[in-house]
């Protein structure tokens, strides 16, 4: 994936990452990280160590906007139950026009 002011240059594994003996593949290095290198806009190349569940080519989830109201409602709900469950959550997300996640 391109980042911004940098070009990939190759994917492989960390030396960064603690070597796993146990590893299926064998070759003595950790299978829950990945290493990209990537050339700066002063054509520095540079390592950068990120885990391989990390799905950068997912696209980000917009932010929620919420109206004063649906604020003012939430609100109200935290101060009375930090956790609002069940029944109580899905009432008021469908009372504030939300997803029960965004409640």
């Amino acid at each position: 994936k391109d980042i911004p002011g940098t070009s990939a240059v190759s994917p492989g594994s960390s030396k960064e990452c603690a070597p796993d003996t146990e590893s299926p593949s064998g070759t003595g290095e950790a299978d829950y990280c990945r290493r990209i290198l990537v050339r700066d806009a002063k054509g520095t190349i540079r390592e950068i160590v990120l885990p391989k569940g990390l799905d950068l080519d997912r696209p980000k989830r917009t932010r929620t906007s919420f109206t004063a109201e649906q604020l003012y409602r939430l609100e109200l709900e935290f101060q009375r139950c930090q956790y609002v469950v069940g029944r109580e959550r899905t009432e008021l997300a469908r009372q504030l026009n939300l997803s029960e996640t965004q409640v």
